[in-house]
């Protein structure tokens, strides 16, 4: 049997992109708005930004890797960790302008991985073929556990409406390699056959 799959998502899941274009939002118009009350997806709407833009200039935020800070300590060792139970990819919806400095990120933050994988829109990576998926959206998670993939929803303000049963949500990515290790304890070389929650 092949290794397990794991992709791995990088904004709101490694790095906390989210918070470095709210700081420069807070900056450009003078205002005071925090993380923890973002509470949707698309919460750039409400402060009358259209995707285009909010995507521009997240995209724009990357030029400033060094200062994106990851989102928890120790996040290179709890994705190393993850590699023990097979082949960690990264896995990110991603434009070919920013993806440069999201490279020099991981690398600067020795975040290791087989593959990096870019795909044009979040809602692809529910047709690639990976065991488990480590996301913090809302939509991408749906979409996932419909095509029966397994779904780690990494906690964030804008994903809390999910309450699919089938998505397993985390608050940690070492709450993840618990989890995967349960699971890998539990049905070892047939894990194709399970779900996490099935």
């Amino acid at each position: 049997m092949k290794p397990m799959k794991i992709a791995l998502d990088v904004d709101g899941v490694l790095a906390d992109i989210i918070q470095v274009w709210i700081n420069e939002y807070n900056r450009k118009h003078n205002t005071s708005i925090n993380k923890e009350t973002v509470n949707e997806w698309d919460f750039w709407r409400e402060l009358g930004v259209d995707k285009y833009e909010f995507y521009y200039q997240l995209s724009n935020c990357w030029s400033q890797w060094k200062e994106v800070p990851a989102m928890e300590n120790g996040v290179a060792d709890a994705v190393e960790k993850l590699h023990s139970f097979g082949v960690v990819d990264i896995v990110t919806a991603r434009d070919r302008e920013s993806t440069k400095y999201v490279l020099n990120w991981l690398e600067h933050n020795r975040i290791r991985y087989k593959e990096y994988v870019a795909v044009p829109d979040g809602r692809d990576k529910a047709n690639l073929d990976y065991d488990v998926f480590i996301d913090d959206s809302p939509h991408n998670a749906v979409r996932m556990v419909s095509k029966g993939r397994n779904v780690l929803l990494y906690d964030q303000p804008w994903n809390k409406s999910v309450n699919d049963e089938r998505i397993v949500r985390i608050k940690r990515l070492t709450e993840a390699v618990n989890i995967i290790s349960d699971f890998n304890t539990k049905f070892g070389n047939q894990y194709k056959l399970q779900k996490f929650l099935g």
